[in-house]
């Protein structure tokens, strides 16, 4: 097993899952890798590294336009799925994190 981060522990707090933190935590690995752009990958980066925290990123006016796109595009993917989409999207998601990620 690996060393814990500094992250970890606020991820499990937040998540309230194992399963569920480790999923955030994979979804930061990729952001590092610059999968949404360099400033977003610079944020993971870190956050992983523990330089900075997830409540400093959320006061932070240096991402709030970066994470606000960001959110803006999964909003709109989310908003395209069909309904059949959406419920395997959900019960994927059941499946693999738990019931509560939806509100179970």
């Amino acid at each position: 097993m690996a060393d814990p981060q500094p992250i970890d522990e606020d991820l499990l707090r937040i998540a309230g899952n194992p399963k569920a933190a480790e999923a955030v935590k994979n979804s930061l690995r990729q952001l590092g890798k610059g999968t949404a752009g360099k400033d977003l990958a610079e944020m993971a980066e870190e956050l992983l590294a523990g330089r900075t925290t997830l409540r400093e990123i959320g006061q932070s006016e240096a991402y709030a336009t970066h994470l606000n796109t960001a959110m803006a595009k999964f909003q709109q993917w989310q908003n395209a799925l069909t309904p059949e989409e959406r419920n395997e999207l959900e019960q994927r998601t059941r499946e693999e994190l738990g019931p509560f990620v939806t509100g179970e």
